[in-house]
């Protein structure tokens, strides 16, 4: 198969991209959706989603670049395609971290000002402040060329990367407030206003002085507009699938792995999936290897600023349970930390419960859990090193083996060399916890608290051939977890997978701090 030419490396103009470029995955029918229906839209996702390119899409259709959208959705519309000036501000340009980071702010967005309007001839005050040079702009371009369009990738940049300097922060926030609050004064010479940001923090006061925009983040109708769906995956992949279907043992078992690996970000109730571009896109171009190039790309300083902040409980990672109006709850502009995980990208939307309104939060794939399993095993514990050196390999080889025995006597010797400092009060929760991140930093598949119409596992590990269930028992008898698997009937969750279910009672003494007991049942 002969390459094709594919978006890597951070590609994030559009007009390149159609003219350059072999693929685009067609998001312009929800570009029109809120272009028609909307003034101001907000949209959060997290970094390397696409939310760029978006941005550079919708400045391409506001320009009135019909030809590049011959054949894509937009093009079958009743769009009128008039030109619109663009105001195209991005702030995740520049470093306001520093001392003088408020200056330097100011400085980024005089700048990115003045450039636009010398793209449309025109003059701006050079010593005015950005509040009234953006004003003037948006009057000028109005009455010379067309209504304006205003496009602000990443506004919330200079305030996450200095959330943990909070005089700061204060500045930087109030800098900010104060021009985007020219927006509300000039809504009769704006005609589009789209903003993007990895979170909504301080959404609701840096916003308080303009109009609300219409915040598309949870909303089902867009979920798919940053990401690649399956459907979408498939139909614009097919040389690549097919090349790379016979290194992994045939189609069907490429695209589980794929899924596997790559898939499962939720951004609202509905169930439809996500993959993340940058991470699929570098699959395909380096020859199908797995390899977790979202998470080597670099986690996000304000993540770990954050973490450094607030400290997290471990434990109550996995399946997180929120409201909807916690995934906006701010306080003195600070976010609680797992609506900051899921923007971020390492949490995502696992279910909905209609009932009560409750969204519960888990690990969207492979990737994410292995690179954050491991943060976690150099953060809270000892384990990382411990596994760097020893036998990862012979834990991968026991349980893609189907031999319990062995990989339950590493386990074993595994808990017994890790010192993790989790918990003051050793619980069945600690011991899933500990099981889980292992198998993660290994790169399989480990899901606790699977819930079935009966109840919930504890913990679930799934191979390629097999899936193997785990129920924990503190301080009690090993036939005790048996018998719970086959009274709740776990293995019927599963019965139509095809893969050989094979489950496994574990005792756990806290005394010993470690496994004591486990049998197995075939």
């Amino acid at each position: 198969m002969k390459k094709r030419k594919l978006p890597i490396g951070g590609i994030q103009t559009f007009s390149i991209l159609r003219k350059e470029y072999d693929m685009y995955v067609d998001k312009t029918q929800h570009i029109y959706n809120i272009a028609s229906r909307y003034k101001t839209v907000f949209l959060s996702r997290p970094r390397r989603f696409g939310k760029s390119l978006l941005c550079s899409t919708i400045k391409s259709v506001f320009s009135g670049e019909k030809e590049l959208f011959n054949g894509l959705a937009i093009s079958k519309t009743d769009w009128a395609w008039k030109e619109h000036p663009i105001i195209h501000l991005d702030l995740s340009l520049g470093d306001f971290t520093k001392e003088n980071g408020n200056e330097a702010l100011q400085a980024n967005i005089r700048s990115q000002l003045s450039i636009c309007a010398k793209e449309y001839e025109t003059d701006i005050s050079d010593n005015a402040d950005i509040s009234i040079v953006f004003r003037e702009l948006i009057v000028e371009l109005s009455q010379k060329i067309n209504s304006v369009v205003v496009i602000i990738d990443e506004y919330d940049n200079p305030l996450l990367n200095t959330v943990n300097q909070t005089e700061l922060n204060v500045k930087l926030r109030e800098t900010l407030k104060g021009f985007y609050g020219i927006l509300k004064g000039s809504d009769q010479y704006l005609r589009f206003t789209f903003i993007t940001g990895i979170t909504k923090f301080a959404q609701i006061t840096l916003f308080s002085g303009m109009n609300q925009p219409k915040d598309i983040s949870m909303d089902t109708e867009y979920c798919d507009i940053c990401g690649i769906t399956q459907r979408e995956l498939e139909e614009n992949f097919v040389p690549e699938i097919n090349e790379y279907s016979k290194k992994y043992g045939g189609k069907e078992n490429y695209l589980r792995e794929l899924r596997d690996f790559y898939n499962g970000y939720f951004f609202t109730e509905k169930k439809l999936s996500v993959y993340n571009p940058y991470g699929i896109l570098n699959h395909f171009d380096s020859d199908a290897k797995f390899t977790p190039y979202w998470s080597l790309s670099g986690t996000p300083s304000f993540v770990l600023k954050y973490l450094e902040m607030k400290g997290i409980n471990v434990l109550e990672i996995e399946n997180a349970r929120m409201e909807a109006n916690m995934f906006a709850d701010y306080k003195d502009n600070t976010i609680s930390i797992f609506p900051l995980l899921y923007q971020a990208g390492y949490l995502t939307i696992s279910d909905y419960d209609e009932r009560t309104g409750f969204y519960r939060l888990n690990y969207p794939n492979i990737e994410v859990r292995k690179t954050f399993a491991e943060f976690l095993a150099n953060n809270y514990s000892q384990a990382q090193s411990i596994l760097a050196k020893s036998i990862s390999i012979e834990f991968v080889d026991a349980i893609l083996d189907g031999n319990v025995d062995e990989f339950m006597n590493l386990l074993k010797w595994y808990l017994h060399t890790v010192d993790y400092s989790l918990s003051s009060k050793i619980t069945e929760s600690y011991v899933e916890f500990a099981v889980s991140n292992i198998i993660n930093m290994l790169g399989l598949v480990c899901v606790n608290e699977a819930h079935t119409a009966n109840g919930s596992m504890d913990s679930v590990i799934f191979t390629k051939d097999r899936i193997y269930i785990f129920e924990f028992k503190v301080d009690k008898p090993v036939e005790n977890a048996l018998r719970q698997i086959k009274k709740k009937d776990y293995a019927l969750f599963y019965a139509k997978d095809g893969r050989k279910i094979v489950k496994v009672g574990v005792v756990f003494s806290r005394e010993l701090r470690n496994i004591v007991e486990w049998k197995t049942d075939e």
